[in-house]
């Protein structure tokens, strides 16, 4: 449901949220922290697409279809101040991309996480969210340590490794890892346990910045 993907700079962080946006998803959000940063983005689309039909960038939208003929939009986010997550409020996504999410308020990407559904009329479609980012090098941005603590902190009593499934869930408020996705009850309330895990990429596992001599 939830995976982390990133560790250094040209691991192909920006590819792989492109590349799922366009191959497996119909409601796609990609949010940076702020919005100039979205630029390498819609470049990444285009160099996929091979068109930049369907992009009104003036709205932040891009509407196409995908290689197997189903509809797809991409909507481009960004909330450089607090409180400006509320614009996204009530629109649902099957997709979530926290590009460079260690630049990222954990509130702010949590209450998008609130939004990770698909709509009613495509019950099939499988939903999850996205986060790429470098080590933090901000006291904010160390939340990210902690959500992925299994994978990246090193005093962590079970540690996991690199793609290895964990599971999470809300009980009393904390987040805390269960020990499966079997769904549960808690204090009379059914409980459904969401996956996550963590891959570490380097420049090394990115072959078309290799082979294109960056």
């Amino acid at each position: 449901d939830v995976t982390g993907f990133g560790g250094a700079a040209g691991g192909g962080k920006t590819a792989l949220a492109v590349g799922l946006a366009v191959t497996e998803h119909r409601t796609v959000g990609i949010f940076r922290q702020n919005g100039t940063e979205l630029r390498g983005i819609y470049d990444e689309v285009a160099r996929v697409l091979g068109t930049r039909d369907g992009l009104a960038e003036h709205k932040g939208v891009w509407t196409f279809q995908r290689f197997d003929g189903q509809d797809c939009q991409i909507e481009f986010g960004s909330f450089p101040s607090p409180g400006d997550v509320e614009k996204y409020r009530g629109r649902p996504h099957d997709l979530l991309v926290f590009d460079e999410a260690q630049s990222m308020r954990e509130l702010d990407v949590r209450f998008l996480m609130g939004w990770l559904r698909t709509t009613g009329d495509r019950p099939d479609q499988r939903c999850r969210a996205l986060f790429t980012f470098n080590p933090p090098t901000t006291v904010e941005g160390r939340w990210l340590v902690a959500y992925f603590a299994p994978w990246l902190d090193k005093k962590h009593p079970n540690p996991a490794k690199p793609g290895e499934l964990r599971w999470f869930a809300q009980l009393g408020g904390l987040e805390t890892e269960v020990d499966s996705g079997t769904p549960f009850e808690h204090n009379g309330e059914k409980i459904i346990p969401q996956s996550r895990t963590f891959v570490p990429s380097r420049l090394d596992d990115n072959p078309y910045l290799k082979d294109t001599g960056y």
